[in-house]
């Protein structure tokens, strides 16, 4: 980071006069966006390239003026840069508060206006020359210069800074957008012609008004794109304007200087206020994002409370199976004297078959295992291992990971209930060989989760492409929707997750994750960039 700010500051250095301090720019952005535990870092790389230029001219303004060149800004403004952080907010209600911004570049203009007239005056020429003297115009110089350094640079970085969380797919349409296409055709056409005009027509007011007409297009940029415009448009009027000069501190371009540092200043408040009171505020932003996640919590209280169902009527219907084999029982011992002896065998095999498929279609509905020895059972013995072995495959489960245990009881049965689908899924496209199962838990930032994973081995590649046989006895047996792979991702995307599916010669695998289910009394706000200052 050091080596990578001393590049910089040297780039910038190159071209920076001291009516357009580009390098107070870079150092107050730094210092804005940068946690402070760097800082000291900061003062690294600003010392490398101070000390060197401060050594390079120490025999020709003397030793104690390359040891004041020495001694970074960065260093000097530090205290009171953290101070303003603690006690004034950039980023407010998701917004950058552009009146800080241009308090926090006013701030390091007047920082590095002391620090360059600390450095000349103690300037020592030699015998027969004489140093210059710190004057109010010189000073005045300095800060001038400083401050529209800092317009020229920090705005810019704030609006990259505020796009920043963008993926790399919206930046490339924002390449295409109305933004870059309005920047590209109605401010650079007109700042080039105006500075042609400053250079190549030699009459004073000419010149002087061209320099001036320069806010102008920042000014239409404004009114297009609020500050992000201002600032874009802002900083190619100040190149535009320090393009124009012919000699060096020349004072009519000092003069155009100031009324674009006016002009930009007052752009970007009026663009901040612009976008503000035309952008939703932020209560609406976060409550419509509320109720987002209230809808999911719905969701996944509906499907909770559908299986809370489900095992409810799954207990019922095995209690009045019981009853109804209990009562088929007596009835039969009555009736037994009096029937022969093959109607009785016959009557005992159908009593034996309601009771199967009343016990089958409860462990649909809700397997037994579940409710007996927890889902752990279930995904080692319960019916998904039923299903592969109806199939002729072999069947492996493993579970690892922490937090499995801890998960809400809605996301065991939504893992349970997307590992039957995914099965199912498979075995309708072609017969499987083998089937193993894979899941993991874990806890990332507070929130668990949890990944299953179904790895299929192919059969030959003949059988490919036709579902099993005994689709229909599985689907029943697992008691799924047997809907494919749309449902699938449906139900995961209500959890928060997404679902990978992969396809090789030998193998077929789905993945999916899952997240831990929303509390009612602890919604998960989303992650808003701005809402509070950076911290340190």
């Amino acid at each position: 980071m050091a080596v990578a700010y001393a590049a910089c500051y040297l780039l910038l250095r190159q071209v920076t006069v001291s009516h357009w301090n580009l390098t107070t720019g870079l150092r107050v952005a730094c210092m804005l966006l940068v946690p402070t535990r760097y800082w000291p870092t900061l003062i690294v790389g600003e010392v490398l390239p101070l000390a060197y230029a401060g050594w390079s001219h120490h025999d020709q303004f003397g030793v104690v003026w390359a040891c004041a060149m020495s001694v970074p800004p960065t260093l000097l403004g530090a205290p009171f840069f953290a101070w303003c952080r603690r006690h004034i907010s950039v980023f407010r209600a998701a917004r950058i508060d552009m009146a800080a911004v241009l308090l926090f570049v006013l701030l390091g203009a007047v920082i590095a206006a002391l620090a360059n007239c600390g450095a000349l005056a103690l300037m020592q020429l030699p015998p027969g020359q004489i140093a210059p003297q710190v004057t109010l115009p010189i000073s005045l110089n300095y800060l001038l210069g400083s401050f529209l350094g800092g317009l020229t640079v920090v705005p810019v970085f704030m609006a990259l800074w505020a796009w920043a969380p963008r993926r790399f797919a919206d930046v490339v349409a924002g390449a295409r957008s109305a933004f870059l296409l309005h920047l590209l055709t109605g401010v650079l056409p007109a700042l080039l012609v105006l500075t042609w005009i400053a250079l190549n027509i030699h009459n004073a007011d000419i010149v002087e008004v061209a320099r001036m007409a320069m806010f102008l297009p920042v000014a239409w940029m404004t009114l297009r794109h609020g500050w992000q415009g201002a600032a874009a448009a802002g900083t190619l009027a100040s190149i535009a304007v320090q393009m124009t000069e012919t000699i060096l501190r020349e004072p009519s371009l000092i003069q155009a200087q100031s009324l674009i540092a006016f002009a930009v200043s007052s752009l970007l408040m009026l663009g901040a206020r612009t976008v503000s009171s035309a952008v939703p505020s932020v209560a609406d932003g976060a409550r419509a994002v509320d109720d987002a996640w209230r809808g999911f919590q719905l969701a996944q209280q509906g499907l909770y409370q559908e299986e809370q169902r489900l095992r409810h009527v799954a207990e019922t219907l095995e209690r009045l199976g019981q009853n109804v084999r209990d009562g088929q029982q007596r009835m039969l011992d009555r009736l037994r004297p009096m029937l022969p002896e093959n109607m009785d065998h016959t009557y005992a095999r159908h009593l034996d078959f309601t009771q199967r498929e009343m016990h089958r279609l409860a462990n649909a509905l809700h397997p037994r295992s579940w409710r007996e020895h927890g889902l752990a059972a279930t995904f080692v013995d319960g019916p998904l291992a039923q299903a592969a072995a109806m199939v002729g495959a072999r069947y492996r489960c493993d579970l690892s990971g922490a937090g499995l245990a801890q998960l809400a009881p809605g996301v065991h049965m939504m893992l349970y209930r997307q590992a039957c689908e995914v099965l199912v899924y498979l075995l309708a496209r072609e017969p499987l060989r083998a089937v193993r199962l894979q899941i993991r838990g874990g806890c990332t930032r507070g929130r668990r989760w949890v990944v299953l994973r179904v790895v299929a081995e192919r059969s030959a590649p003949a059988h490919r492409g036709k579902s099993v046989p005994e689709w229909r006895q599985v689907v029943s047996l697992l008691g799924t929707h047997g809907q494919g792979m749309a449902t699938i991702r449906e139900r995961t995307q209500i959890y928060g997750g997404v679902v990978h599916e992969r396809e090789t010669a030998h193998s077929l695998s789905v993945a999916l994750l899952l997240h831990d289910a929303l509390n009612s009394d602890a919604v998960i706000a989303p992650e808003v960039r701005f809402a509070r200052p950076l911290s340190a």
